[in-house]
């Protein structure tokens, strides 16, 4: 079984039918979805970002489409809220210090290699080739 975090810009096209890698993305994730051996988690900071961006460039429908995620029950989808006390937020500094003056992560980056580390996830779904810097990280790039 194989556990994947998704990062913001896969969902973004997966979601948004007029964007421009919605029909690669779509036909490279509901592969892996429709193979029952295959998991997906996100944090909250991401889901966070999906729903600025889904509401500020799809207004209404972006609205929807974000109240259909958060109140749907999607089996092969976890949502995980990771970052509830100081010592989370410290294990992020340690990351963004870490990751931070030498390669693109950051602050959002950070509480995702969090994550994934917390949860003992090694493969990302993204196109941010920041995260090949990252030892534990297997990065699946859909766009190549």
């Amino acid at each position: 079984m194989t556990t994947y975090f998704l990062d913001t810009n896969i969902l973004w096209w997966y979601f948004v039918k007029n964007s421009k890698n919605h029909q690669q993305i779509k036909l490279y994730l509901d592969e892996l979805i429709l193979d029952a051996q295959n998991s997906f988690i996100i944090n909250e900071f991401v889901l966070i970002e999906l729903f600025h961006l889904l509401i500020k460039q799809k207004g209404n429908e972006g609205y929807k489409l974000v109240s259909l995620l958060i109140n749907e029950s999607y089996p092969f989808v976890e949502f995980k809220y990771d970052l509830l006390h100081i010592s989370d937020l410290n294990s992020v500094l340690q990351i963004l210090f870490k990751y931070g003056t030498t390669t693109s992560i950051g602050g959002r980056d950070s509480t995702i290699i969090y994550s994934m580390n917390r949860h003992k996830v090694k493969d990302i779904i993204t196109n941010d080739r920041g995260y090949e810097n990252v030892e534990f990280i297997t990065v699946h790039n859909p766009l190549k």
